[in-house]
């Protein structure tokens, strides 16, 4: 019977331990370092604006940019001018 007592313990110690992990990572990275809630609404939309913007100028860059091709040949890992 003491056996089952000590895992009966361990288990319900595990558990706990379990759940406070999860709410403390819950706590800290879904709410943010000082405990702010994901961004909703306007700020969100500006946020959603700016990525975009930014995304746009990345493919104009790489459009501008375009990666230069290595030589087929396996000895020469130079770049094809």
């Amino acid at each position: 019977m003491s056996n089952l007592a000590m895992i009966l313990l361990l288990v319900l110690l595990l558990t706990v331990i379990g759940t406070a992990m999860l709410v403390f990572v819950t706590v800290k990275y879904y709410w943010g370092e000082r405990g702010k809630p994901p961004i909703v609404g306007e700020e969100r939309l500006k946020q959603r604006e700016e990525e975009l913007r930014l995304r746009a100028h990345q493919i104009e860059w790489a459009r501008n940019n375009p990666n230069k091709d290595r030589n087929p040949s396996f000895w020469n890992n130079r770049k094809v001018q």
